[in-house]
């Protein structure tokens, strides 16, 4: 079988179309590709080798210079050091005069000299040694001199034929003092020197002996340093580091010691940097830090026989001596003989060598600035390439361009039909045909996928949550009233876990407990939980609002009174703390008690002793105190609302209950824990919970924390038209807040708000939690506007009729006549027992209510709706609102917005929220937006978190 092959040579070069049909290939190649390559190729390769070679030699011979440099300043050193030795032979040999001398020296140049020693032929009496410690001059006795190893009178090689002048001349050695004097006692001194002699006459011409100097090896260390250092009098190229390295061998090939930085005159002589990865031998006789690199290093051994040959000279090399390459940067390695005379008459000779090894970037850094004056000359070719390119560039993008923006119009219209055809390009040509024929495919696509989204997104939606395998909620996990007396508090979190913790903890000891907590949290639960698992759990549990009472009720609840007391006293009564006598008292919202109530608190818990009102009698009680508080009670001391010494009386044991906010993992238990005491409470069949129902408790928020997600269940339990709750069942808050995190969420449904099981219900009943508002759709409602009270949740003991249940009904009925559940307003897993106590009617209100008789803010235009204003219903153009009396027509929050909707072209709705300031609500914030689009003056476009409200066309500009 043969296979169609298109000519690639005849799709670029055809003739048979115009230029403006020339495909980009054949633009780019016949036009750009060789010109920029020429321009490039030349420019690059010849100026730049050329640079480099001139570069490379001018920067060898500086390094060879330097080199040279510091051979000739050791061989000055040690030519000095001939001389003064010749100098100190003639005089005499006076130890006090030479270590006067020696003294000198050593303040004038440094420690350079370290011995000077004197061996007569008269054997220890005619012998001397004078050492320099640095800090002064001591007298080594003979013996001392004599037993240390490699001292001055150890002679390696005595010479043979001694004669006048002539100066013999030593390896570095290292020697140890053992026992040398200082001041406070002796130390062990190590030294590296290299010694002169010279032989000492008498004047009849016999020898006297023989005078020695020793040169202090560390001094000419340092001129090595500091030549390879930016300090170096040959110093001309500054560098960020030192990248220099110069290091002394002697003729038989052993690095004897390297140099360091200038700043360390002190460091020991060293070789490793040198010697770093070469193979050898360490250590010879006489110094134990000289190295020999092994015959494998023919490039260093070449340069020692250079050196023994008395040639100076220069090899580029890379590391370990190794030949240069392209992995292995190479650096300069300059070699230079060190020579001494040693008499009069006499040739120098080779003594040592210096190697001196430049890894600087030197030639990098030059070759550098040298690209960086080519690429100025190289502009001018670049910017008559970068404008042909540009020329060609515009021709060739320009229809391209208008295919893309084609395509993108599409896009943002949801347009799927066909492009039209036009005057394109081969290419563009082709592109035009591959977007139809994927706007095509697409379109089946999305018909079929946007469908079975919705079906699929609706069926999961309304799938029964099993609660026992898919969500870990066992029997377990649930309250067991008969193993543990905590009743309510459900959860499987570690948060709950430690609360049950601490609750027991709190439960074996008697000290008072503090307990502090969100509204809704489980404080009172709690309490109750601590007096049943006590010692106390027989006695009365007593529970007492601080919050609900005035002061002198307070006071009397708490206290009692005598019968006469005062007028209506026809009886005596016990008070809070003697009825709850071997027992527990709760005293809640104690942070809203007055300063009075609190100083008597203050003395009753010190003295555990209370006097009733009108007695003259103290009475003692046995009641355990349990607070709780929803403020900083801490902070409120602070302010002097709360007095801190009682707090500190109460808060022997402090039990913080968490919100539910932070332990939403115990969002599916609580559920399904409520779920069954809803059911018997309306005495439903126990009902299941679908995966949207529960998507939606996961993604509210809950500031009223479990009371509210028990209300929420309660409510949905009681107006669920079948035996599963779903997401349209739930109503959260007094707005739909809740409904709109969803909608956010969830932008299939809000695209699809037809499908089941995709929207919520409309007109469906909105019933507040307890102690709110309660409001329908219509407005109307039996307690809307008013006070609530919320229903009692248990006997308390207290008979006070302060403390009696109120419905805002006066029959405990609630919207539309369903009777008001009857459970603690507390909520739930950690429903406190509900005490009366007032609430004014906005309390636990998540958002604010739109303006009154006006339902229309709270649901948002259908996908129709906003068509209709984008394209049609021009009835009441934008441009209608500037006129005075329209904009008069505004309310007051929308004439402050209006300019800066003007000057923006638009508004989403959180930044109108956030232009009005935090006490605007989200569904104030929409009602507002959407009487805009009913006036004509904005559209919404976009789905959920996009939403945006923008101008309509008449009345943008």
């Amino acid at each position: 079988m043969r296979f169609y092959r298109p000519p690639i040579i005849g799709s670029v070069f055809r003739t048979d179309r115009s230029a403006r049909e020339w495909s980009i290939p054949k633009r780019m190649l016949l036009v750009g590709v060789p010109l920029l390559a020429a321009v490039l190729a030349c420019f690059a390769f010849v100026t730049y080798k050329v640079g480099a070679h001139y570069l490379t030699t001018a920067y060898s011979r500086n390094s060879l210079t330097r080199a040279k440099a510091q051979a000739h300043e050791i061989a000055s050193r040690l030519e000095t050091a001939r001389n003064e030795l010749l100098f100190m032979a003639d005089g005499i040999l006076d130890p006090k005069r030479l270590a006067r001398y020696l003294q000198g020296r050593t303040e004038a140049e440094g420690l350079r000299y370290r011995e000077i020693a004197f061996q007569g032929n008269g054997g220890k009496d005619d012998a001397f040694v004078l050492l320099n410690t640095g800090r002064g001059v001591v007298s080594i006795p003979p013996d001392t001199a004599l037993a240390t190893r490699f001292g001055p009178f150890t002679r390696q090689s005595a010479p043979t034929d001694p004669q006048p002048g002539q100066v013999y001349l030593s390896q570095p050695l290292e020697v140890i003092y053992p026992s040398v004097p200082v001041p406070g006692g002796v130390q062990t001194l190590p030294l590296h020197v290299i010694r002169l002699s010279t032989p000492v006459f008498a004047e009849d011409g016999t020898m006297r002996g023989m005078l020695l100097l020793s040169l202090d090896v560390v001094a000419l260390r340092n001129v090595l340093s500091l030549y390879a250092s930016q300090r170096s009098p040959l110093h001309i190229y500054p560098q960020e580091s030192e990248r220099y390295r110069s290091f002394m061998f002697d003729p038989a090939g052993w690095i004897l010691f390297q140099s360091e930085s200038p700043d360390l005159p002190d460091a020991d002589l060293s070789n490793d940097v040198v010697r770093s990865g070469l193979q050898g031998d360490l250590g010879r006789t006489g110094l134990d830090i000289a190295f020999r690199p092994g015959p494998e290093n023919e490039n260093y051994w070449a340069m020692v026989s250079e050196v023994q040959a008395g040639r100076a000279g220069l090899s580029t090399l890379g590391s370990r001596f190794a030949d240069a390459a392209s992995l292995n940067r190479s650096s300069f390695v300059s070699y230079v003989p060190i020579v001494f005379r040693g008499g009069p008459g006499q040739l120098p000779s080779v003594y040592a060598g210096l190697g001196f090894i430049d890894t600087s970037f030197m030639v990098m850094a030059s070759s550098y600035k040298l690209a960086g004056a080519l690429s100025v000359a190289l502009g001018l070719g670049v910017f008559v390439i970068t404008i042909v390119m540009v020329s060609m560039g515009v021709r060739i993008a320009r229809p391209l361009i208008q295919l893309a923006n084609a395509i993108e119009n599409k896009a943002a219209e949801d347009d799927m039909s066909p492009m039209q055809d036009a005057l394109l390009p081969r290419e563009a040509h082709l592109l035009r045909k591959g977007v139809n024929m994927i706007l095509a495919r697409l379109r089946e696509v999305v018909q079929a996928s946007s469908l079975h989204d919705a079906r699929s997104l609706a069926a999961r939606k309304r799938q029964k949550v099993c609660f026992d395998t898919e969500l870990a909620v066992s029997a377990s996990d649930m309250p067991d009233p008969d193993s543990e007396k905590m009743p309510g508090i459900v959860g499987v979190s570690p948060a709950v876990k430690s609360l049950r913790a601490l609750i027991r903890k709190a439960a074996s000891i008697a000290a008072d407990v503090l307990i502090i907590g969100e509204t809704g949290t489980g404080k009172e639960l709690t309490a109750e939980a601590i007096h049943a698992n006590s010692s106390r759990a027989k006695g009365p549990f007593v529970s007492i609002n601080c919050g609900a009472l005035d002061e002198n009720l307070l006071l009397d609840a708490l206290f009692g009174h005598v019968k006469g007391a005062f007028s209506e006293a026809k009886g005596e009564r016990k008070g809070a703390f003697l009825a709850a006598d071997g027992g527990t008292l709760h005293l809640d919202e104690i942070g809203n008690a007055s300063p009075k109530v609190q100083q008597a608190l203050l003395r009753a818990l010190s003295v555990r002793r209370i006097r009733p009102l009108g007695s003259d009698d103290e009475i003692g009680f046995d009641a355990r105190i349990i607070a709780a508080t929803n403020v900083d009670l801490l902070e409120s001391a602070g302010q002097g609302a709360f007095r801190e010494d009682l707090y500190y009386r109460l808060a022997v044991i402090t039990i913080k209950t968490p919100p539910l906010r932070e332990r939403r993992e115990d969002i599916p238990a609580l559920a399904g824990y409520f779920i069954k005491l809803a059911s018997v409470e309306t005495g439903r069949t126990l009902m299941g919970l679908s995966r949207g129902a529960l998507d939606a408790l996961l993604r509210y928020p809950w500031p009223g924390n479990v009371r509210e997600i028990r209300n929420v269940i309660t409510r949905a339990v009681a107006f669920a038209e079948s035996d599963i709750i779903y997401e349209e069942d739930l109503r959260f808050g007094f707005s739909d807040a809740g409904a709109e995190a969803s909608a956010e969420a969830d932008p299939v449904a809000a695209e699809w708000p037809g499908v089941p099981g995709l929207s919520g219900m409309p007109g469906s009943v909105t019933v507040a939690s307890a102690g709110g508002h309660q409001q329908g759709r219509a407005g109307t409602g039996a307690g809307q506007g008013g006070e609530a009270y919320p229903a009692s949740g248990g006997a308390t003991g207290m008979t006070d009729a302060s403390m009696a249940d109120v419905s805002p009904n006066g029959g405990g009925e609630g919207v539309g006549g369903f009777p008001v559940a009857s459970f603690p307003a507390d909520g739930g897993a950690f429903d406190d027992a509900a005490r009366p106590r007032r609430r004014s009617s906005t309390m636990g209100r998540g958002y604010d209510a739109p303006p009154a008789g006006d339902d229309a803010g709270g649901a948002p235009p259908t996908r129709e709706v906003v068509e209709r204003s984008m394209q049609g219903d021009r009835a009441r153009p934008g441009a209608a609102l500037r006129d005075a009396d329209v904009l008069a027509s505004l309310n007051p929050r929308q004439q402050s917005v209006w300019p800066r909707i003007l000057r923006e072209g638009g508004i989403t709705r959180s930044a109108y929220q956030q232009a009005l300031g935090a006490e605007v609500s989200v569904r104030t914030a929409q009602y507002d937006l959407q009487d805009f689009m009913k006036r004509g003056v904005l559209a919404k476009v976009g789905r959920g978190p996009a939403s945006r409200y923008v101008l309509m066309e008449d009345y943008r500009g």
